[in-house]
């Protein structure tokens, strides 16, 4: 469970790192800040599509998921998630038990909001899994 919350803080770092990043291309300190081959190589959005917001972003990464999945894929990584975190795999530890409950919880927020996102995006189907 750890190496899970862990994979979600670095997400959520590099989210932070990236924004700084643009904050400072803006303001035309390219000179003082060096991209990584991996920010420079990163694909650009589609064009007129909007940016999900914060929260989405957050809900996607929450699920380990790119924002660019279906709500197939959305539902499918909630139950794999639940399955592994489920609060009554760690009943016989009380605070293992509140940490999965409380894990569990955003797990199921992240999920509302992923697929709310995803009945939102225009043109996005539910394309079946593979």
């Amino acid at each position: 469970m750890w190496r899970r919350l862990k994979r979600i803080v670095r997400g959520e770092l590099e989210h932070a790192r990236q924004a700084v990043a643009d904050r400072l291309r803006r303001l035309g300190h390219d000179e003082r800040y060096d991209p990584p081959a991996s920010e420079a190589a990163s694909p650009p959005s589609a064009a007129g599509a909007p940016a999900p917001p914060e929260p989405v972003r957050k809900a996607f990464a929450a699920l380990e998921l790119p924002l660019t999945a279906s709500a197939d894929d959305v539902r499918h990584a909630w139950k794999r998630l639940m399955a592994r975190y489920h609060p009554d795999r760690h009943a016989r530890d009380p605070e293992l038990e509140r940490t999965a409950t409380e894990l569990s919880r955003r797990l199921t927020d992240a999920r509302d909001r992923a697929l709310a996102w995803c009945e939102a995006r225009p043109g996005a189907g539910t394309a079946t899994r593979p």
